[in-house]
């Protein structure tokens, strides 16, 4: 079986796109290219992806909306390329369902860097640990199903968000800072800035926290992290 791993990059600027895919086969990548989210959505069905890297600003269909859909069936990791600088759009991309975001212009060095430090945390979280399945009172997680169970009831998560749970109820009770989590999910050292974590936590805990009968919520610890707790009584 072949290791060589399928980019899918989505990009308007034909010329960058060009200079990407070039860039990324002379390192052993297979690319297809497309120029709009709905060239891409009329192929994806027939298509085996390993990650998908988007472009946010284009016609007809930005990047958001693109994610989002795509996030209806596939699981795979996502990382959203912007020129956009403002952090709340940022935080919107990662809620949306990416992974991780890239800011224009960026190096083709550094997006390879990014592309494979994805590929291998995501590998590395399904296969690490031998501990495959914790259940508290109330909830189940099982990684190997890619499970998760809340006052007995299956709840759909993605592949990130299920890695991230999990993490965070490995550690139950402990608060977790960004450096634990950077390293853990991201595969890379916390810069201080980066607000990734916090948009995919965000995420997270939007689905996690609302569920019905939830006896545990995601919290966060002012200054310090992110803490996974019983529900405190009368919430």
């Amino acid at each position: 079986m072949s290791n060589i791993k399928h980019v899918v990059l989505i990009e308007d600027d034909t010329m960058l796109a060009d200079l990407t895919q070039s860039f990324l086969q002379q390192h052993n990548y297979k690319v297809s290219v497309f120029n709009s989210g709905i060239a891409f959505l009329a192929k994806a069905k027939s298509l085996a992806i390993d990650i998908i890297v988007c472009d946010i600003n284009m016609p007809e269909m930005n990047g958001f909306e693109l994610c989002a859909k795509v996030r209806e069936e596939y699981n795979g990791p996502f990382i959203f390329l912007t020129a956009r600088k403002d952090e709340v759009d940022h935080i919107s991309g990662l809620e949306i369902g990416a992974d991780d975001y890239i800011n224009k212009p960026v190096k083709p060095a550094l997006l390879l860097a990014r592309i494979k430090a994805t590929l291998r945390t995501r590998e590395r979280l399904q296969t690490q640990n031998p501990q495959k399945r914790i259940d508290l009172p109330g909830v189940v997680i099982d990684k190997d199903k890619r499970l998760l169970e809340v006052a007995g009831k299956p709840v759909t998560l993605t592949s990130d968000d299920l890695d991230l749970l999990w993490f965070l109820i490995l550690h139950k009770d402990q608060t977790l800072s960004r450096d634990d989590l950077f390293m853990e999910m991201i595969g890379r050292k916390y810069d201080g800035q980066d607000r990734v974590i916090d948009g995919r936590i965000s995420r997270l805990r939007k689905k996690f926290n609302a569920l019905d009968n939830n006896p545990y919520e995601i919290k966060t610890v002012w200054r310090l992290g992110y803490v996974f707790s019983s529900r405190e009584i009368g919430q």
